[in-house]
């Protein structure tokens, strides 16, 4: 009886680390991306800035441009830079959360294992 409390113990642990494997490098990719994101609005913001204010700015949307002012276009690339490193953030929480998680459910392994063999 034991012994099959302990297998499945086992398989549970193994199907978590699994998991939370595969939820932390999904999570990789997306931290990986979203600080490319980050960085390209940076420098959008910081080349807008070097433009002469006597000239047009246009932003992009779908197949057209909008004539907008250099102030707006930079507080939105700065906006953006800060979304990503927000998205940035929330991740390195949910890694560590998601670590703790696992931690313990090794732990919570180990000591059936102590108690069986006591």
């Amino acid at each position: 009886m034991a012994d099959e409390e302990l297998k499945k113990a086992f398989q549970d642990l193994q199907f978590k680390t699994n998991e939370t494997k595969s939820l932390i490098a999904q999570g990789e990719v997306t931290k990986k991306v979203n600080t490319q994101k980050q960085r390209m609005s940076e420098l959008s913001a910081a080349s807008i800035a070097e433009v002469p204010s006597d000239l047009s700015v246009y932003r992009s949307v779908g197949r057209m441009f909008l004539l907008t002012t250099k102030e707006a276009e930079i507080e939105r690339h700065n906006k953006e830079a800060l979304e990503f490193k927000e998205k940035v953030e929330a991740f390195t929480k949910q890694k560590e959360y998601l670590q703790r998680g696992l931690e313990e459910a090794e732990r919570n392994l180990r000591e059936m294992v102590q108690a069986r063999r006591a």
